[in-house]
């Protein structure tokens, strides 16, 4: 037999989190307390509890929630695929960074210091177990690297790329930062000239 949510405990679990993170667009974590919470939302602390041990758990979901939405995110281009190309690979079919402006406020939040919980080593974490459980990346018969460090160094690439887009607030659209990943999926760089260091 199916069961389906009941529609108050979603509305109430939803107005916590609302309510939580607009305390953390205030104050920082440890200074935010149940009480807050609850008064914020408009709901008593029996109703925190039945969802929630602590605010700690709270958190907990909201970032789980959050890497859970960007991971499927980050799958969307190739969900149906079995082999990708990059060469072959539109821009235009990555939606992530058109998800990360929509969700600005979110991340701005768990990435600001208000929030001590390390969110920038969670979702470069989350990428590289994704890269590692789902990606077999085809490397050349006379490479000597392994693939582990190559999930690794991409993963953690990627996450800065994202988290340094959010902080400057967005400065080039989509489209563009979506073109940026493809090239450097796919770029190589052999040779580089050390500049002139300044004595």
């Amino acid at each position: 037999m199916a069961t389906y949510p009941d529609k108050r405990v979603e509305r109430s679990k939803a107005a916590l989190k609302e309510a939580f993170l607009e305390l953390l667009e205030q104050k920082s974590f440890p200074h935010i307390t149940v009480s807050e919470i609850v008064g914020a939302a408009n709901y008593n602390r029996g109703t925190f509890y039945a969802h929630f041990k602590t605010k700690e758990a709270l958190l907990e979901e909201v970032i789980a929630d959050t890497l859970e939405e960007m991971i499927r995110q980050i799958r969307h281009p190739y969900r149906v695929d079995t082999v990708v190309d990059l060469h072959n690979m539109k821009a235009e079919d990555i939606s992530l960074f058109t998800y990360f402006i929509q969700q600005a406020r979110l991340y701005k939040i768990l990435l600001s210091p208000h929030v001590q919980a390390d969110f920038r080593h969670r979702m470069a974490s989350a990428i590289e177990e994704l890269f590692i459980t789902e990606y077999d990346y085809a490397l050349p018969a006379e490479s000597a690297l392994e693939p582990k460090w190559l999930y690794v160094y991409r993963a953690h690439g990627i996450a800065g790329l994202i988290i340094r887009w959010i902080e400057e607030d967005f400065p080039q659209p989509p489209l563009h930062m979506a073109k940026q990943v493809v090239e450097l999926m796919l770029v190589s760089t052999a040779v580089f000239k050390v500049k002139k260091r300044k004595l």
